[in-house]
């Protein structure tokens, strides 16, 4: 991997629901990483259709970053003030080397 291409600084957070005193879910994330890591990120435009031409997901961005353990689909990218919901996780010949996250950009 070259590290010339990994010039951005993101943190990954985890999703954790509890419930309020009125017993509705309550959505934070908790950030992952200790400390900022670099990552590659590029703007794409994925979309998947099945059966009936209903989209199935939309890919926006392709976020590159060393292997981290224990990422997951339920997980989000921060980067700076923009958020990014993890579509897909690809281990890059899995060998824990390099991971490729797609990801759809939250905007609200």
């Amino acid at each position: 991997m070259r590290a010339g291409r990994l010039r951005h600084r993101i943190y990954l957070q985890s999703k954790s629901v509890t419930r309020d005193a009125f017993g509705s879910e309550v959505i934070t994330y908790v950030t992952e990483t200790p400390r900022p890591i670099f990552a590659g990120i590029e703007p794409i435009t994925v979309r998947e259709y099945f059966g009936s031409q209903q989209p199935k997901g939309e890919v926006t961005h392709k976020v590159v970053i060393r292997y981290f353990k224990g990422v997951q689909l339920d997980w989000r990218v921060l980067w700076g003030t923009r958020q990014f919901n993890i579509v897909s996780i690809i281990n890059v010949d899995e060998r824990n080397k390099e991971m490729v996250l797609l990801c759809r950009e939250w905007i609200s």
